[in-house]
């Protein structure tokens, strides 16, 4: 079922909990706002003793948060060791805007991965932005934030199911959860070809991706499905989006800043839920 990021445990409860075995942690849109500061606190809560893989499309900034890891504590460098008990950090670049893309990525981690534990899906772009066609004819926005979700997630569940840790791979897909309406949805209209606006946009991905995080916590009772809405997050996404909204926020930053979070601080409403 979906839930509010404010409905999940705080991560420091679980400061004090050691894995038996290394886990794989796949963060995709890990490179910036909310998804940047999970994946550093991941990695700084397990001591760096994690396979982290970060997708999306900004080698530089993926470089910058891996080299701020803790060093892995543990010896697990054994070179005959599978590519899952080894602690390593690694980006790869992808542009999850094409599904085509998606598929591939997920092909080549399905060839090279015994398993995956943890899955952190936040790649998007602002949802104030003007209808943009990929090349595969879908909505940029709705790609993101929709599409490729529960692409990679369906890629990946032979994976997910193979994981070894207490209660099961868990699965986060941070949008906006509870957020959307269902009588809005024109079922002869999905993918909004017909008439798009910034509201009906928002609308679709978050009823969407509410829908999608519920069918597949039934299908997949083996496996934890959150999909979390975390405020009002001071991310770069906000300033990447038209010019006006842009100039609002910078006028209008200390009013905007009572009122909204830092991703580094939201993330620590964010549970990975480990095994105690």
């Amino acid at each position: 079922m979906p839930h509010s990021e404010s409905s999940f445990l705080l991560l420091s409860h679980n400061r004090d909990y050691t894995m038996a075995h290394i886990p794989v942690a796949i963060f995709v849109g890990g490179t910036s706002g909310i998804g940047r500061a999970m994946v550093e606190a991941f990695a700084h809560h397990v001591n760096g003793n994690t396979h982290i893989i970060i997708i999306g499309r900004n080698q530089a900034a993926a470089n910058e948060s891996i080299r701020s890891f803790p060093k892995p504590t543990e010896s697990k460098a054994d070179s005959t060791s599978p590519d899952n008990d080894l602690p390593i950090h690694e980006f790869i670049s992808s542009d999850f805007s094409l599904i085509s893309n998606v598929h591939e990525t997920a092909n080549t981690l399905l060839n090279r991965l015994k398993k995956v534990d943890y899955l952190v899906m936040t790649p998007g772009v602002s949802l104030f932005a003007r209808r943009k066609e990929t090349e595969e004819g879908l909505d940029e926005k709705m790609a993101l934030s929709y599409y490729s979700r529960w692409t990679f997630i369906r890629d990946l569940l032979p994976l997910l199911r193979k994981s070894d840790i207490r209660g099961g791979a868990r699965v986060y897909s941070v949008l906006s959860a509870g957020r959307g309406d269902l009588g809005s949805i024109q079922v002869d209209d999905l993918d909004l070809k017909k008439m798009h606006t910034i509201e009906r946009c928002r609308l679709a991905v978050s009823t969407y991706t509410d829908l999608m995080m519920q069918k597949l916590a039934k299908e997949e009772p083996s496996i934890g499905f959150s999909h979390a809405f975390p405020g009002l997050v001071r991310s770069p996404m906000i300033t990447s989006s038209r010019w006006w909204l842009t100039t609002a926020y910078y006028l209008f930053y200390p009013f905007f800043a009572f009122f909204s979070q830092t991703p580094e601080v939201n993330w620590t409403l964010v549970s990975f839920r480990l095994p105690s």
